[in-house]
């Protein structure tokens, strides 16, 4: 994001995008709680813009009240990547399908140039899962641009934190991770048919749940 772009933003809108950045990267991990005023006095934001992005963040999904005692970040668990993935796997071919049928050509050698830089991405010899997921992100994001649909891309938008947060949890494992990602970037060469888009979600879904249950990495339910 470049000085200008964040200079328009309001501090509300600042606040927001840096709190869900550090919840997807797990710099903020699920179920750690926290009040307002911590996040006010740590990051310099006052308190009706903190209030703000912890309303938006709340609606996300990616953020829970407690009652007279602040919030705590939402637990992932192997129910909630059971059920992001039961969703994606309706939404992710609905805005593949409308992305083939109205990218324009620029939005094609966009994607074609991630693509690419994907490709790089994984033939390195120590894999980056920072730049697979920034990649992975920044093409559905064109992808959902390219449909042209209003509440597609609302959808997708409220969908994408969780999908961040899940693919940074798998980082954390690293003998597992290039499997992982390797899989989801055979589909990622090409613009995939919906069919294959839905076959990829169940193999990464159940790879997923191996992973969490293998190595413990299920967060316990809420207390």
């Amino acid at each position: 994001m470049t000085e200008r772009s964040t200079q328009k933003q309001s501090l509300s809108d600042q606040a927001y995008a840096l709190l869900r950045q550090r919840i997807v990267s797990l710099k903020m991990p699920p179920r750690m709680r926290f009040t307002e005023r911590e996040i006010s006095e740590e990051t310099g934001f006052g308190a009706m813009p903190v209030r703000e992005a912890l309303d938006r963040l709340n609606h996300d999904g990616l953020v829970e009240t407690i009652p007279r005692r602040g919030y705590r970040v939402a637990g992932l668990t192997l129910k909630s990547v059971d059920d992001f993935f039961t969703v994606w796997s309706a939404v992710s071919p609905l805005i593949i399908q409308l992305a083939q049928e109205r990218m324009t050509p620029e939005q094609a050698t966009a994607l074609a140039a991630i693509q690419q830089e994907h490709r790089r991405a994984v033939g390195k010899a120590k894999l980056n899962p920072e730049d697979w997921i920034r990649l992975s992100r920044h093409r559905f994001d064109l992808l959902a641009e390219a449909t042209r649909n209003p509440p597609l891309q609302a959808i997708y938008r409220n969908l994408s934190a969780e999908m961040d947060r899940i693919f940074h949890s798998i980082s954390r494992h690293k003998e597992d991770v290039r499997s992982i990602f390797d899989l989801a970037s055979r589909f990622d060469s090409v613009i995939p048919s919906v069919e294959d888009a839905s076959e990829f979600i169940r193999i990464s879904r159940e790879k997923i749940a191996e992973i969490i249950i293998e190595k413990g990495f299920d967060y316990p339910q809420a207390g």
